[in-house]
């Protein structure tokens, strides 16, 4: 009785089920895919948030430059107000009389607190930012201080 055996291949080589491998390469496209998706919302989100960072230093080199504007104007055109349109904000400025007084209790005279403001749209959001000085303008002053 003649018994056959299985064939053979050469010794020591291993053979794979075929199919696998198309399996696993899908597999590495899906997992390469998903860190690849990953990376790039990564990578937009800090766009957006670099772009929201610059817009608001934007503003606020802006309000800075407003203030110094404004001081230097006589009392009577401390009070203004200025639409941005390249950033599409608007300053505010408005001057109060201030009380002071000094160590002896004497009232010191024509000083103000000068308040400039800024109200800019974050999305739905509106922010405002401020900043107080406080300015020293005579009543009758027609040059600038």
């Amino acid at each position: 009785m003649k018994t056959h055996a299985a064939p053979s291949s050469a010794p020591g080589s291993r053979r794979r089920p075929g199919g696998y491998v198309l399996l696993e390469l899908i597999l590495a496209l899906i997992i390469f895919s998903i860190a690849v998706m990953s990376l790039a919302r990564t990578l937009q989100m800090a766009i957006q948030t670099s772009s929201v960072l610059n817009r608001e230093n934007d503003i606020r080199m802006g309000l800075r430059s407003f203030l110094e504007e404004v001081r230097r104007k006589p009392l009577s055109e401390l009070t203004q107000t200025y639409t941005d349109p390249r950033l599409g904000v608007t300053y505010n400025s408005a001057a109060e009389p201030l009380t002071l007084k000094d160590r002896n209790g004497t009232v010191l005279s024509d000083l103000y607190t000068l308040r400039v403001a800024v109200t800019y749209d974050v999305g739905a959001e509106q922010r405002e930012e401020a900043l107080d000085i406080y300015v020293y303008k005579k009543q009758t002053q027609s040059s600038n201080n």
